[in-house]
C-alpha cells in the first residue's frame, strides 16, 4: 500500500476513535507508528513527543506534523495532519448540528459520565509509559513532581516550566555531562592501557611457553640421540667381541699350521693315535 494512503488511514483511525484529546492519542499512535508499522523507533518517538509538547498549538496536530515530516517531509506532514483532524472535524460537525436535540437526553448524559473516567485512564497510561521511556530514576523523579506542583498548585504557565526545564537540561548537559564524559574518557584510556598490558603479558606467557616447548623438544632429541649412541656403542662392543673371537681362532689356526698345536682332526685321527702308542 502507498505510504501516503497507509499513513492517512492510520491517523484517520486514531483520530476517529480517540476521546480525550491529544494525550489520549499517545498509546494508539505509539501502538501503530512504533510497534506495528515501525516507522519510528521508541527513543525518537519520545523526542518527538517532547518537541510536540513544547511547541505551540494543539498537541495532536503537532505530533502528526512531526511524524509526517519525519516520514515524507512536507507532503507527509500535510497528509497526517488531515488524517488526524478530518474525522474529529466531521464528528464534531454532526454533533453540533444535532446537539440541541439531545443535549438534555439522560442516555447521552449517562454515556458521557462513563466516558470521562475512561478518558482519564487514556491520558494516565501514556504518562506512565513516557515516564518509563524517559528513564526517570530516583535522582530525576523530582523534576516531573516539581513541574506538576508548579503548574497545579502555584499556577505556573506550562510554557515557563518547559523553558526552565530546557535551561536546566542545557546546564546539566553543559557541565555535569561533560565532566562525566571526561571521566569516562579517562576510564576508557585506563581500560585500553590495561588491555594493552594484558596483551603484552599474554604474548610474554606465550613466548615462555614456546621456549619451554622448544626446550622439551631439544631434551627429547638429546635423549633420542643418547639412546642411539648407546645402541651404537653396544653394537660396536658386539662387533669388537666377535672380531676378537675371530682373531683368536685365526691365531689358533696359525699355531696349528706351524705344528705347535694339533688340530682337532689330528687329535681324533687313529693313525696318529697308533704312532703315539708306538
Amino acid at each position: 500500500m502507498n505510504i501516503y494512503i497507509d499513513s492517512f488511514l492510520t491517523f484517520a483511525k486514531i483520530g476517529a476513535f480517540t476521546l480525550g484529546g491529544g494525550y489520549a492519542m499517545l498509546p494508539l499512535i505509539e501502538a501503530e507508528v512504533v510497534e506495528k508499522k515501525k516507522w519510528i523507533d521508541p527513543k525518537e518517538f519520545l523526542d518527538l513527543v517532547a518537541v510536540a509538547q513544547s511547541a505551540p498549538g494543539v498537541f495532536a496536530v503537532n505530533i502528526s506534523i512531526f511524524i509526517g515530516y519525519k516520514l515524507r517531509k512536507i507532503p507527509g506532514a500535510i497528509i497526517l495532519t488531515l488524517g488526524t483532524i478530518l474525522p474529529s472535524f466531521l464528528i464534531i460537525l454532526l454533533i453540533a448540528m444535532f446537539f440541541q436535540q439531545f443535549k438534555d437526553n439522560r442516555i447521552v448524559e449517562s454515556i458521557f459520565k462513563g466516558i470521562r473516567p475512561a478518558v482519564v485512564a487514556l491520558i494516565a497510561a501514556p504518562t506512565f509509559k513516557l515516564a518509563k521511556d524517559a528513564k526517570i530514576s530516583r535522582y530525576t523523579i523530582w523534576i516531573p513532581v516539581v513541574s506538576a506542583l508548579l503548574i497545579w498548585l502555584l499556577g505556573f504557565s506550562p510554557v515557563s516550566v518547559i523553558i526552565l526545564a530546557g535551561i536546566g537540561g542545557y546546564l546539566y548537559g553543559r557541565f555535569y555531562t561533560e565532566d562525566k564524559k571526561a571521566e569516562q574518557e579517562d576510564l576508557s584510556v585506563l581500560a585500553d592501557e590495561a588491555a594493552r598490558k594484558a596483551k603484552e603479558k599474554e604474548k610474554e606467557v606465550k613466548k615462555i611457553q614456546a621456549e619451554i616447548e622448544e626446550a622439551q623438544r631439544q631434551k627429547e632429541k638429546a635423549i633420542k640421540k643418547e639412546a642411539e649412541a648407546q645402541k651404537r656403542i653396544e653394537e660396536a662392543k658386539v662387533k669388537a667381541a666377535k672380531a676378537q673371537e675371530e682373531a683368536e681362532m685365526r691365531k689358533q689356526e696359525e699355531r696349528r699350521q706351524k705344528g705347535e698345536e694339533p688340530s682337532l682332526f689330528d687329535m681324533f685321527d687313529p693313525r696318529r693315535a697308533r704312532d703315539d702308542n708306538d
